[in-house]
């Protein structure tokens, strides 16, 4: 009985250690876009922040008191195995007791929900980092001394250019192709500046879009369209107001059960918005998903993180889908489907886009019209003319010619 108060401080020790390792998981296995998103959950969020600030600061004060932790744990496991027959199976089964209940326990559970955690030991900490703080820069210095003595000439690599990098490639391969997908990939980051989001955007007829409550039968059998769920406004009957998404293909199974929890602030832009400037809004605040709006606020589409880094990596066989959905019939003589790319139009003609442009074909023929298009609509386009020939149910056939509709050829 004279051990039970021994015990029950092991016991607290454990715990403690415990919470230490959990929070020093939880805090550094946080990516930059999670550590953005926590920093907008008020003031829990904040402290967080300011703890990540200082990283070096933090993982100090961490290790300095899962070391004084675990020093006086194992004085403790010596008194108490003192007094007994057989003090190597206590001594072995309360190392294996820490190591399970203090490490690999609590760090695989703070990988798996690291905001969460972090959030909730934000305060701990930081409560813990104030009281060694006058110690620290001591610990920070018998840490220099400790690398300088191991190894006095020990220095950084210099940081490698990007000029390296084109070198390195040339020199080291012969391959056609992969100098082929390179050139590709730097005319996507080139063109990122010049396309627009309605032109790389997911249309809003192919985007799921819930509305509150949110529960895990929304999700189905699969994944969304392009593997994210928008929820709009409860308020909006009509939909038009897109409040959040839910990154559907990136949830853990627990979150699965707690939809609401998962859910991210979107980005709203104008149609004619450039790709390049969405993607740095997006990068900046963290988020994933830009809400495409026209001209009258309303929702025409999405466009992703995950959209931008396909259409710049996609391969060439990609890029070129939508210029192969142009037909030559001969001459001066195309024909495409109404959802054809407008700038893909533009270019195997050979002219320049006009100044107020949609995405596609058929948008700019109904913008001309002001109607949605049907069989003999027709609309300019620089020097050519563009003609609705065909509807089915697949959609509308476009064909464009050279010059007055005089010179077209007879059908």
């Amino acid at each position: 009985m004279s051990k039970w108060p021994f015990l029950a401080a092991m016991l607290i020790l454990i715990v403690a250690s415990g919470l230490f390792s959990g929070s020093e998981a939880a805090l550094f296995s946080l990516k930059e876009r999670d550590r953005k998103r926590i920093g907008r959950n008020g003031a829990s969020g904040r402290v967080v922040t300011h703890l990540l600030s200082q990283p070096d600061r933090l993982l100090a004060a961490i290790l300095f008191w899962n070391l004084l932790i675990n020093m006086t744990y194992f004085t403790l496991v010596a008194i108490v195995s003192a007094d007994l027959s057989r003090p190597g199976v206590f001594t072995l089964v309360c190392l294996l007791t820490i190591i399970f209940f203090s490490e690999m326990l609590p760090k695989s559970f703070a990988v798996m929900t690291p905001a969460r955690i972090a959030l909730s030991v934000g305060v701990p900490m930081t409560i813990a980092v104030g009281i060694v703080s006058p110690i620290l820069p001591f610990v920070k210095w018998a840490n220099e001394a400790a690398g300088r003595l191991l190894w006095p000439s020990f220095e950084p690599e210099p940081e490698i250019e990007l000029t390296d990098i084109e070198r390195a490639i040339e020199l080291g391969t012969d391959d056609a192709t992969l100098l082929r997908r390179e050139r590709l990939a730097l005319r996507s980051l080139v063109m990122m500046a010049e396309i627009q989001a309605d032109e790389m955007m997911r249309p809003r007829s192919k985007l799921m879009i819930v509305s509150p409550p949110l529960e895990t039968s929304l999700l189905g059998e699969g994944s969304p369209p392009g593997g994210y769920l928008m929820v709009a406004d409860p308020e909006d009957t009509s939909g038009q107001t897109i409040l959040g998404s839910i990154a559907v293909r990136l949830l853990r199974p627990q979150q699965i059960d707690d939809l609401p929890s998962a859910v991210e602030q979107v980005l709203h832009v104008p149609w004619s918005a450039k790709i390049a400037q969405v993607y740095d809004q997006l990068d900046e605040q963290g988020i994933s998903v830009a809400v495409v709006v026209n001209e009258f606020g309303e929702v025409v589409g999405a466009l992703t993180v995950d959209d931008i880094l396909r259409g710049v990596l996609a391969s060439t066989d990609q890029l070129d889908a939508a210029e192969d959905q142009i037909k030559r019939l001969g001459g001066n003589h195309f024909r495409m489907p109404g959802s054809t790319s407008l700038r893909a139009l533009a270019k195997t003609l050979g002219i320049d886009l006009p100044e107020e442009r949609t995405a596609t074909v058929g948008g700019h023929i109904q913008r001309h019209n002001e109607r949605v298009p049907r069989a003999g609509d027709v609309a300019p386009l620089a020097e050519f003319e563009l003609v609705v020939t065909e509807e089915d149910e697949d959609g509308i056939w476009i064909e464009a010619w050279l010059g007055p509709e005089s010179e077209r050829p007879s059908s």
